[in-house]
């Protein structure tokens, strides 16, 4: 299974697309240039520089102690940053010029944080540049990827349970609950699934949990649609016909043999319903429904620099934009592998 899977080149380059977001947004804040929590660090005096800027600057406040959860949070602001020039240190005083100014300043040692080499003079370079508020936009791009990747995975998996369950009660029970079921999935269905997630962000609100139960109950429609229609044709298979007349419980049958003949059709429809759940999350944000700033989204992020499009820092909305188009495709060209994969009657390597 494994080696036809990697003989489809949509595959690959799907999951090879999806490894370079993945691999980043796992490591999260341990690679980030900025660490705090939501990468939210504001240096207004470094709004909107290029990609590739580096700056200098000295750490004031008063250190805080790193804990284990950091590494998956991000760390608390120690204290403010002055991106200043050092240019002279003595026994109890720093002396410094400040970014875009020209006078020496002083301030005291006991002040300042050190690093880890014991200095105060601190170095970054903004591979991505900084957006309008001074933060580090490839911070804040790495930390959007996992969202995007939380969001995605946990709307699948609450789509997958909803879907398959309802589908499988209609197609294998039939009758009855089979026409008032139908009904309700034609409901969902006739709604376009944006307004159905906007309609929910409305009810319950802005945050990450909200986003995630807003995209989760918009998805599971068409899983649940396919589920039943495979189920109506496995009701009717003699293993099924025999484990009935076995004497065999209605959801002992479902789990224990319906189910697993559905796995290489729920794998398909995760992979493309984890694209639609990624795309309706950046749209929710982008609308400002989605998830509460300053938590870093993809699509809000394209929200905050559409007006830079216009102008020579156009990258600032673009980047986030092309990453969600990036990630969105890999997910399809895997859908589209395992497609091809999984049935047997279809021989090309796309």
């Amino acid at each position: 299974m494994l080696r036809r899977l990697w003989q489809k080149t949509a595959f690959k380059i799907g999951i090879i697309t999806t490894g370079i977001f993945a691999v980043p947004a796992l490591l999260g804040y341990i690679i980030t240039p900025d660490n705090t929590r939501e990468c939210n660090r504001i240096i207004p005096e470094l709004a909107n520089k290029p990609p590739g800027f580096y700056f200098t600057y000295i750490l004031a406040g008063k250190p805080l102690q790193t804990s284990f959860s950091d590494y998956f949070t991000g760390a608390q602001s120690e204290g403010s940053v002055i991106p200043c020039k050092v240019t002279k240190q003595t026994k109890d005083s720093v002396y410094y010029i400040a970014y875009a100014e020209t006078l020496t300043q002083a301030v005291h040692k006991n002040s300042l944080i050190v690093n880890e080499e014991g200095r105060f003079e601190r170095s970054q370079t903004a591979l991505l540049g900084t957006d309008r508020f001074g933060r580090d936009m490839l911070s804040r791009l790495v930390i959007g990827a996992r969202v995007s990747l939380v969001v995605g995975l946990v709307s699948v998996i609450i789509s997958l349970l909803i879907g398959t369950l309802i589908g499988m009660m209609a197609g294998y029970y039939g009758g009855r609950t089979d026409s008032v079921l139908s009904w309700f999935i034609a409901v969902f269905w006739s709604i376009p699934t944006l307004l159905i997630a906007l309609g929910l962000s409305f009810a319950f609100g802005k945050g990450l949990w909200q986003v995630l139960l807003a995209t989760g109950l918009s998805t599971w429609v068409e899983v649940a649609r396919v589920v039943r229609g495979q189920t109506l044709q496995l009701r009717q298979k003699e293993f099924i016909l025999a484990s009935i007349i076995t004497g065999f419980k209605p959801f002992y049958i479902m789990r224990k043999h319906i189910l697993p003949n559905l796995k290489g059709t729920l794998t398909v429809m995760a992979t493309t319903n984890f694209a639609a759940a990624i795309l309706l999350e950046s749209g929710l944000s982008f609308l400002g429904l989605g998830l509460a700033p300053p938590t870093p989204s993809w699509g809000m992020m394209v929200k905050e620099h559409l007006g830079n499009l216009v102008l020579d820092n156009a990258y600032l909305a673009l980047v986030p934009g092309m990453a969600i188009m990036a990630l969105v495709m890999a997910f399809n060209l895997m859908s589209m592998g395992l497609r091809d994969a999984l049935d047997t009657r279809i021989t090309s390597n796309i």
